[in-house]
């Protein structure tokens, strides 16, 4: 199963006093509203989970975090990885990867948290609008098993100072199965 994931906004990498955590779910709402939509137009990949699972409850595939109601597409359950492919436009110059936004590994790895259900509570906590659920493309970025990052200079000025590290992100994303079973077949029909 192949897609593409966009994302155009603030990328700074975090730090031991700034986890970014608040930022790290913003960026997981802007992909939640493409992943929904993604498996909005999926159902068969969702009714064939629902069909298998022992009483059909699709319950069991939401986790809680805090408040918040989170799924993920890549789950350990169903042996499934996903490898990404990410085009990472920012305004510094070529070469330059260390920036005021940060250097790239660790916006990367705010980008990994981002892609993840929250790992606890305390990720979430004091964060609006928890009466919704969330679409995450991992449950666990450790079953992203490879991911290649070519950047390139975002040529759109910046209209405000605080927009200078904003960045334009497209990801392919590949999700692969490491076992291929009943319940994750139907991820692999056509697209």
């Amino acid at each position: 199963m192949n897609f593409r994931l966009t994302y155009d906004g603030p990328l700074k990498a975090a730090s031991q006093s700034d986890t970014r955590r608040v930022d790290k779910h913003r960026i997981r709402l802007a992909f939640s509203q493409q992943l929904y939509e993604l498996m909005s137009h999926r159902s068969d990949v969702v009714n064939k989970e629902w069909e298998n699972m022992p009483d059909g409850d699709l319950r069991k595939l939401v986790q809680k975090r805090g408040k918040l109601s989170v799924i993920s597409l890549v789950r350990e359950r169903l042996n499934l990885v996903c490898d990404l492919d990410i085009l990472f436009f920012r305004r510094e110059n070529p070469g330059q990867l260390i920036s005021g936004g940060g250097d790239i590994d660790n916006r990367i790895k705010v980008l990994f948290d981002a892609l993840r259900i929250p790992q606890d509570d305390n990720e979430v906590r004091d964060i609006p609008g928890q009466d919704s659920v969330i679409f995450c493309l991992t449950e666990d970025d450790k079953l992203i098993t490879g991911f290649r990052v070519t950047t390139d200079r975002l040529l759109e000025p910046a209209i405000s100072e605080h927009e200078q590290n904003n960045v334009r992100l497209i990801i392919n994303v590949e999700i692969k199965a490491t076992k291929l079973t009943e319940e994750n077949m139907a991820y692999f029909s056509h697209f």
